[in-house]
């Protein structure tokens, strides 16, 4: 390996730390994850592309977002005083040649909650069906009485 690759695989571990582990998650978090990466698939594959595959570089920045949403209440693709979306996700190594990002926030959390907003939603339906993306993560936090959802998809350079 070289040192590169074992500081890239280090500084992932190291965000995947960060937030994530300081943050409200829903007791069932991990199913919820599951969940929706299941119901985006098959929304795919009912389209006629194929499923995206969990990064774990985009998992992290997904849930980072997730979590600084929820602990600073608000609720955008760039966090007051940054960074943009495209940032957060270079910050765990990840090097696309596409990414996109999609955000919600419920009050129920529920897989149901978040795909009726996403489905209903004509730009964050094109992230979920765009046939140039490959791979994907999903961040989901507690605050505020809500919860709030983030999915990175990406393809990556070369």
């Amino acid at each position: 390996m070289t040192v590169r690759v074992l500081f890239g695989a280090l500084v992932i571990a190291l965000l995947a730390l960060g937030p994530v582990s300081a943050c409200n998650q829903p007791a069932e978090a991990a199913a919820l994850r599951q969940g929706l990466t299941d119901w985006i698939n098959q929304m795919r594959r009912d389209g006629g592309l194929g499923a995206l595959r969990d990064n774990a570089a985009l998992q992290t920045a997904a849930s980072g977002h997730a979590c600084d949403m929820a602990k600073r209440n608000f609720f955008a693709h760039e966090g007051p005083g940054g960074p943009a979306f495209g940032s957060r996700i270079k910050r765990t190594g990840y090097r696309f040649k596409r990414a996109s990002e999609n955000i919600a926030k419920t009050s129920a959390a529920a897989v149901s909650s978040v795909a009726t907003v996403w489905r209903d939603s004509s730009l964050h339906w094109a992230n979920i069906m765009d046939s140039n993306v490959r791979d994907l993560g999903i961040g989901i936090a507690q605050g505020n009485g809500r919860t709030y959802w983030v999915m990175n998809v990406g393809r990556p350079k070369g």
